[in-house]
């Protein structure tokens, strides 16, 4: 508990969930909660009442035939784009030009 309120009961920690896209940023103490981050190659899709992230989702792959014009982050999902005629793209990431 971070302040008096009249319970008789401490909160219960909130966990980070791997499988949520989520690691424990910090540590639950007795008087603040854990403070959960996303994991690398996921981005936030949920925050939770106190802008914390609570549910984080893996970046979008890129598919041949795509680039990625903005690599994903934290906040936001990657964005393809598809290659324009004359290129091609192996494995979604950059679009290159036919061989004549």
């Amino acid at each position: 508990m971070n302040e008096a309120n009249g319970l008789t009961k401490c909160f219960p920690c909130t966990p980070c969930d791997p499988g949520q896209g989520l690691f424990t940023q910090t540590e639950c103490t007795t008087t603040s909660n854990t403070v959960c981050d996303v994991l690398d190659g996921y981005y936030c899709r949920s925050y939770s009442s106190n802008s914390e992230c609570s549910f984080a989702v893996a970046h979008t792959q890129c598919s041949p035939g795509q680039s990625t014009t903005a690599p994903g982050t934290k906040t936001t999902d990657t964005i393809c784009e598809e290659c324009q005629h004359g290129f091609y793209s192996q494995h979604g990431v950059n679009c290159t030009a036919w061989t004549e």
